[in-house]
């Protein structure tokens, strides 16, 4: 979406959610553990993720999944207006308020375009009530509400290949917090498994398993999401890029960008309209 011409935000402090409105003529996303989820409205869009094409009419509410990077692009020319919610949690069943089936499961939208009006409104009315700061109590009901009818509606749930041991839950705890702590570092593999207390190859099939990233992903996905944080804080670009671990300005606006169709710029001043001055 064009920066000027959309407004992100989170509507309680320490959310897992970013929502995001406006009007645009093109979009591309490369969600790294993350789903989207949004209403398309005014004019249609085309939406494409692999090599799927779809044709998006106004009202339909469109899922996607972390599985692939997908774009949209305007229907002769004619901009297209959208929410949308992008659910920064890749363990989309805890938000839905299910812990138990996070651990168990893998949660996808083989039909990302769906015809559900009740879930549609739904969506919408979650969504303009949040457009404005609220209680987190507030705001983690209606998200656990809707979250939970879509899965139950819509997703695809599937165990997971080997059920998780108490060893291996340890070991990516131990990976997971490690990586967090030290997201400013550059760690290397041996460094990580040795954290987390099994070997490297176990290790990154664990983190593929769980998380559908390798250990690499994951580290630059939660850089991106403090990023976002410190952006919205209103940090200089620099500061940001150093803080997160990234190499340069350049190499943080490559990946921030891919994530989510922003610039590190763009997004300060979305999130942050007193700094567009």
């Amino acid at each position: 979406m064009r920066a000027d011409q959309v407004r992100v935000w989170r509507a309680a402090e320490a959310s897992a959610v970013l929502l995001m409105a406006g009007q645009t003529t093109h979009y591309a996303i490369e969600p790294r553990g993350e789903y989207v989820f949004g209403i398309v409205a005014g004019k249609p869009m085309r939406s494409r993720r692999g090599r799927e094409r779809r044709l998006i009419g106004p009202g339909q509410l469109v899922a996607w999944d972390p599985s692939n990077s997908h774009a949209g692009a305007a229907v002769d020319g004619q901009p297209w207006t959208s929410r949308l919610i992008i659910v920064e949690a890749a363990d989309l069943a805890t938000l839905a308020g299910d812990v138990e089936s996070a651990l168990l499961t893998d949660i996808t939208f083989p039909e990302p375009s769906l015809s559900d009006g009740d879930l549609a409104r739904d969506f919408l009315q979650m969504h303009r009530a949040l457009e404005v700061p609220t209680t987190r109590l507030e705001h983690d009901q209606r998200l656990a509400e809707w979250l939970r009818a879509l899965i139950e509606r819509s997703a695809a749930v599937r165990p997971l290949r080997s059920p998780p041991s108490p060893r291996d839950d340890r070991a990516l705890r131990l990976a997971y917090d490690y990586l967090r702590d030290r997201l400013e570092q550059n760690v290397g593999l041996d460094e990580l498994a040795v954290a987390a207390g099994i070997g490297k190859f176990r290790l990154i099939r664990l983190f593929r398993e769980r998380t559908g990233l390798p250990p690499h992903a994951f580290q630059v996905a939660h850089r991106i999401r403090k990023a976002r944080r410190l952006l919205e804080a209103g940090e200089t670009i620099a500061d940001v890029a150093a803080a997160t671990g990234f190499a340069d300005q350049s190499h943080l606006h490559r990946h921030f960008q891919r994530s989510l169709g922003l610039t590190p710029g763009e997004y300060r001043r979305s999130f942050n309209p007193q700094a567009r001055a």
